[in-house]
């Protein structure tokens, strides 16, 4: 168990994969139409995703503030002004959401790579990462 790596404390885990659960709603209903109690799941999916994103890039805000990283303040707001800025561009969201979502990892591993996360923080987020970016991308190929 050494090559495991630090463990993921039980409530972030629990919370982690909690926060899962309406990706994985969004894909259930959008390929089976069974379930909804929307309108349309994809927006509520969107919607919802887009609130975890600037959900996680806020988290990075918080590592910076504790470290007293200057760069780090830029670099935590700087995927909500490039999501606001391609979707005004006419991008699609959920392709925007996708990047979004594929671009908080790099950052992730910097601020883990400085020693401003928990030692556990890029182990969890890589793998919860891979689920909403498959959903995201589940919802809209249908």
């Amino acid at each position: 168990m050494r090559g495991m790596g630090p463990k993921i404390p039980g409530g972030a885990l629990i919370l982690g994969l909690a926060g899962l659960i309406p990706f994985l709603w969004g894909v259930l209903v959008v390929q089976t139409g069974q379930f909804a109690f929307v309108a349309d799941p994809r927006v509520a999916v969107l919607a919802y995703g887009l609130m975890i994103f600037c959900f996680m890039a806020g988290s990075l805000w918080g590592f910076a503030a504790r470290a007293e990283w200057e760069t780090g303040y830029f670099l935590a707001v700087a995927p909500v002004i490039f999501f606001i800025a391609f979707v005004a561009l006419g991008m699609p969201v959920n392709f925007v959401l996708i990047l979004g979502f594929l671009a908080l990892l790099p950052l992730d591993w910097l601020f883990q790579k400085f020693g401003h996360t928990p030692r556990w923080w890029l182990k969890l987020r890589i793998g919860l990462t891979a689920v909403v970016v498959a959903c995201l991308i589940a919802i809209v190929r249908t």
